[in-house]
């Protein structure tokens, strides 16, 4: 009779009400307890196997007496006439602790009885009964009145889902196989052996690297379910809080089911991480689970601490990933998108979601491709920074040789990096730093921002301009998070980050003169250290590198300075601002204009769309006189004054 839940509980019912009819119907002054009687028939129900009961009282380890207290509440809870029966025995509508003592350890308790009763003991710790609330949360013991948990009831009419009370926290985590997984082989053997203990198994790394998946894969390996808790949805209240985490440990127990605490970093205080200690790890046998960002925090739960830091995947392991994912796609396709767009694995699966719901059916193209990753590095990236877009080509700007070589070096090591690092074996050289960052410094107007965008468009990438406003914060220690959630979403997803005025947030530290300063250098410090560690693309623009701390442009892959145009420089950039289809009068002579007014392109670009609009409004075409007119205006907006024609 393994299967049949109704049965056995109706027979443990029936069992609990001949046990109250006979204790109503004696004359005792000392009772011991009314389950110590009829004693053959709880050994005809021990007999079962695989019951509901049987299930639950093993999983939460309970005492015989224990088990008691939660059959006499569950028959209170489903018949009426045991209602009855209990009311007239105990002379109470409800049980109090003092009524379940006398009914079920008799009128002399030892001192189990008071112990398992106890605010410790199971019963009550994991929830199993639950308080009424009648009298109020700070009613005096006597008055408290108890009931069985639904969540309890639910189980023993054979539901095995997570307690709905839960589902926002917490959800059921599939697995795939290990040998799915893209990660290195010695995490894999650390995972594989440590979850076979008690130990506390850490993850840590940047999200979307597959920190979960390798810990649910080595979990079903090892023949182990999960349940996931996202630790960044658990209460701030620390009353609901602690009553969340017992409610978790009663499920991970009643459903024989492994924690695995994702974000336990986004707890954030030491008391809410030692609470997960106490009220969760605690109350659980067998490993626990738990990922964390690269800063990992301190975890002192009684147990020893297991920590696997996950890498990024390799070329090939993504070139594998994006086959997966996108299906019938040519080699020479996922190696491209492998080595171009070297995404977390996370993002890649979502990415080809997305492309795959935009084809909507019909063979997948490169454009569905590309606007699943933009779509996946939007959410990720988008929070702190914009995407740019860039119309102009190389053609549009001008600069010298030496400044061309420059960048044409930057996108080597951008798109050489697989060879270098990996095929070469300069990675196990550098050892940290992989990543690659520049500093466009010089004038306003000579180019920057735009090659930072023609960088990226060149190498098939997305540029996000970083919002300062977003990013900085008032708050203490605000500022330093951002930045860490907007770096590891670029590094995960391999977008460009684009840091214009970057002197605002990567200035020179100073000396410690107030709380102000201490907190300022503060994130200097942390941007320097995050910055060495970053293995994606971040390119910096100042008007005033001076003000950019030492520190930063030591660990910068290039520093380019642009300089003012020369007047040959500026008569070609007169030329590439006015476009093929415009009409020009023959008299223009860009040249007198280069020579005359020594302004950056982009004050040139402003005086070209200037005069565009004056001609257009005299429905003309562009004359000299517009383009002077304009480039005079634009000039003295620098401050400076032009000479005479």
């Amino acid at each position: 009779m393994e299967t049949l839940y109704a049965d056995d509980l109706s027979d443990r019912v029936d069992w609990i009400a001949a046990s109250l009819e006979l204790q109503r119907t004696e004359d005792e002054t000392v009772l011991p307890g009314l389950f110590k009687r009829l004693a053959f028939l709880q050994h005809r129900m021990a007999a079962r196997t695989c019951t509901p009961f049987r299930t639950l009282a093993e999983r939460l380890a309970l005492t015989e007496t224990e088990q008691h207290v939660v059959m006499l509440l569950v028959a209170m809870r489903s018949r009426a006439d045991v209602q009855l029966k209990v009311r007239q025995i105990a002379m109470a509508a409800e049980l109090s602790l003092d009524a379940i003592r006398a009914l079920i350890y008799g009128t002399l308790p030892s001192l189990a009885a008071h112990e398992e009763l106890s605010s410790t003991g199971t019963l009550r710790r994991l929830a199993i009964i639950e308080r009424n609330d009648e009298h109020g949360p700070n009613a005096h013991e006597s008055k408290q009145t108890w009931s069985i948990a639904p969540r309890v009831v639910a189980m023993l009419h054979g539901a095995q889902t997570i307690d709905a009370a839960l589902t926002k926290v917490c959800r059921s985590r599939e697995a795939s196989a290990v040998d799915e997984i893209a990660a290195n082989r010695d995490a894999v053997d650390v995972a594989r052996s440590a979850v076979k203990g008690n130990a506390v198994i850490v993850a840590s790394g940047m999200k979307g690297l597959g920190r979960c998946s390798l810990l649910c894969a080595v979990a079903r390996e090892a023949g182990r379910c999960v349940i996931e808790i996202d630790a960044r949805r658990l209460a701030k209240d620390t009353t609901v809080y602690t009553a969340q985490l017992r409610a978790i440990a009663r499920e991970c127990k009643l459903l024989a089911r492994t924690p695995l605490i994702a974000n336990l970093d986004a707890l954030g205080d030491e008391e809410r991480i030692e609470l997960v200690g106490s009220e969760l790890v605690a109350l659980i046998d067998g490993p626990v689970l738990v990922t964390c960002g690269v800063q990992r925090p301190r975890i002192d739960w009684g147990r020893p601490v297991i920590v696997i830091e996950m890498q990024q995947p390799t070329s090939a392991q993504r070139a594998v990933l994006w086959s997966k994912a996108l299906g019938d796609v040519s080699a020479q396709d996922v190696e491209h998108l492998a080595t171009h767009y070297p995404l977390a694995p996370a993002l890649i699966s979502r990415a080809a979601e997305a492309a795959k719901a935009r084809a909507a059916g019909r063979q997948l193209e490169a454009a569905d491709v590309y606007a699943g990753i933009r779509a996946v590095l939007d959410d990720r990236v988008g929070q702190f920074a914009k995407r740019v877009t860039v119309t102009q080509t190389w053609e549009d700007l001008v600069l010298p040789q030496d400044q061309v070589d420059a960048i044409t070096e930057l996108m080597a090591r951008i798109r050489e990096r697989r060879r270098v690092y990996e095929d070469w074996g300069f990675a196990a050289k550098v050892g940290k730093g992989l990543g690659t960052s520049a500093l466009f410094s010089g004038p306003p107007g000579t180019g920057k921002t735009m090659v930072a965008a023609l960088i990226a468009r060149d190498l098939g990438l997305e540029l996000y301009q970083v919002d300062l406003g977003k990013v900085v914060s008032k708050y203490i220690g605000e500022t330093e998070k951002n930045l860490a959630a907007l770096f590891d979403a670029a590094e995960a997803g391999h977008a460009v980050l684009l840091f214009d005025e970057a002197d605002a947030l990567f200035g020179k530290r100073t000396e410690v003169k107030s709380s102000n300063d201490r907190y300022a250098n503060l994130e200097t410090n942390y941007l320097l250290q995050r910055l060495e560690s970053f293995t994606g693309i971040c390119l910096l623009t100042s008007n005033h590198e001076t003000n950019i701390d030492p520190a930063f442009l030591r660990r910068l892959s290039l520093h380019l300075r642009f300089e003012l145009p020369d007047a040959e420089e500026r008569a070609h950039l007169w030329r590439a601002m006015i476009p093929k289809a415009a009409p020009v009068d023959d008299s223009v002579d860009v040249g007198a204009l280069a020579r005359r007014f020594a302004m950056s392109g982009g004050y040139i670009r402003n005086a070209a769309l200037r005069a565009a609009f004056l001609a257009a409004n005299e429905e003309s075409a562009i004359t000299a006189g517009h383009l002077e007119r304009a480039a005079r205006s634009e000039y003295e907006g620098m401050g400076k004054i032009a000479a005479s024609s």
